[in-house]
């Protein structure tokens, strides 16, 4: 049965994604394993018995189901086995812990949390002229090559698509509003977009922490040390009320016109499992947002900084041998005029996905044939301001007529 599933796994593996892996941290693998836990505790809420209570010996059935149902909808209150019950009821309500039959679908929103900004990328990343999917997957082709002609034709390909990608960027930017325009002219439309998915990445997490501090009614901001620093004390449930599992509920009942008011007992067996998943959770999520915040420091760095493009660039150039190892003069000019004309701040953004995704091999090559296009541009452009010149010359002027 496993077997059945390897391939669609495999697949993908291999796909080609429009971002890098701590992207796909966020809104693929945290945003599966929490939905995966809302579904878990689904089942075990609504399928399951959740709660269960001790009730008085002349309940029947009937009313045994009644009490249990009421004390789950209601909510109960945490009472130390010790303490007495007090006797004022609205502090009891105070008390009420009401979380626990909302956990499933509050981990289904937070799911949704972590998988919105990947929505927001995909929508607007595919209105800029450039389809970062399809250019990454006709990078992806080359790895299949194994011969060198066919190869090369496809790195060939995979060039001309990345060019004619960011000329069809600026010619669209005529009908857009003045800030896109702005941006997509100057070919950093693309890299700004991603840097602000990135930074919704990070608001995320505070979101993140700011349900659980709400949801829970915790009052530390570093509750999840503080509950696995009980834990690794010794200082259980019963003492600390961190995910009690014995309740304790109050309700009324009318019978034949008198209102009597029961306290039973109860057991929440749900919170056995929600204790380790949100104290799991809140870990993850703090590594997922310190790696996140370096990684949205590293794209900061990678797509703003026009040096880090030009060295980046440079990197690839000298190793494949298209400039000197040592550039020169005329090597440092022709780069800068490939990064900052040619490529632009967008199509640097593109090579490096396509080297976070494919390896510094196939994002050598292709930068590579990206300098060699940038170089026959540049000739041909100067073949015909020679011929422009050539025909204004001082000797064509003076036999014009007076």
């Amino acid at each position: 049965m496993i077997g059945a599933f390897v391939p669609y796994v495999a697949k993908l593996h291999r796909s080609y994604q429009s971002n890098d892996i701590v992207d796909r941290l966020n809104y693929q693998y945290t945003a599966t394993m929490v939905m995966v836990c809302a579904i878990m505790l689904a089942g075990t809420q609504y399928v399951g018995k959740p709660i269960q209570c001790w009730v008085p010996a002349q309940f029947t059935g009937a009313w045994e189901k009644y009490a249990e149902t009421y004390c789950f909808i209601k909510g109960s209150y945490f009472l130390p086995d010790d303490n007495q019950i007090d006797n004022d009821f609205i502090l009891r309500e105070e008390e009420r812990i009401g979380y626990y039959q909302w956990v499933p679908l509050v981990l289904a929103f937070q799911a949704f949390c972590f998988y919105f900004p990947s929505l927001i990328w995909r929508s607007m990343n595919f209105n800029t002229g450039i389809n970062v999917k399809a250019i990454l997957e006709s990078a992806a082709k080359i790895k299949k090559r194994v011969d060198a002609g066919s190869r090369q034709n496809q790195v060939r390909a995979a060039a001309a698509h990345i060019n004619e990608a960011l000329e069809m960027q600026r010619d669209l930017a005529v009908r857009k509003l003045e800030l896109v325009r702005k941006y997509k002219r100057s070919g950093r439309y693309l890299s700004v977009l991603y840097i602000l998915t990135k930074f919704l990445y990070i608001i995320n997490i505070f979101v993140q922490f700011a349900i659980f501090s709400s949801f829970l009614d915790v009052k530390s901001t570093f509750w999840g040390f503080n509950i696995l620093s009980d834990l690794i004390a010794g200082n259980e449930w019963e003492e600390t009320g961190n995910f009690p599992r014995v309740t304790m509920c109050d309700f009324n009942v009318r019978v034949l016109g008198a209102m009597h008011r029961w306290t039973v007992q109860c057991v929440l067996m749900i919170n056995m499992f929600t204790e380790k998943i949100y104290v799991f959770l809140w870990f993850w999520f703090m590594l997922v947002g310190f790696i996140s915040i370096l990684s949205l420091l590293y794209w900061l760095v990678a797509l703003i900084f026009g040096s880090s493009q030009k060295e980046y660039v440079a990197r690839y150039l000298r190793c494949t041998g298209a400039i000197h190892a040592e550039p020169n003069r005329d090597d440092d000019k022709s780069v800068s005029g490939f990064v900052n004309h040619f490529l632009t701040a967008d199509g640097v953004f593109l090579c490096r996905l396509i080297q976070t995704n494919g390896g510094d091999l196939l994002a050598g090559e292709i930068i590579t044939e990206l300098y060699k296009l940038y170089l026959a541009s540049k000739a041909a452009i100067d073949q015909d301001k020679n011929i422009e010149t050539s025909f204004d010359s001082p000797d064509s002027s003076a036999t014009l007529p007076r």
